[in-house]
């Protein structure tokens, strides 16, 4: 188990709490990760895509991105 450092910061109250700190390696990666690789179709990496590009390019909104009038 690693050894996690602490923080002591304020809330929105004013107390003073314990908060997790960085928990992250320093450096850079070595390679550069190929996220093609996860996938196996070509139909696979389409659905991935529009997935993730939904927020933008979508006409259909949910939850809190629902706006009543478009910006």
């Amino acid at each position: 188990m690693a050894d996690y450092l602490y923080e002591e910061k304020e809330d929105f109250e004013g107390k003073k709490v314990r908060v997790l700190g960085a928990t992250y390696e320093p450096g850079k990666p070595q390679e550069r990760a190929d996220w093609t690789s996860k996938l196996g179709s070509e139909s696979e990496r389409l659905g991935y895509l529009k997935s993730a590009l939904r927020y933008w390019y979508s006409t259909d909104w949910f939850g809190s991105e629902k706006r009543k009038q478009e910006a």
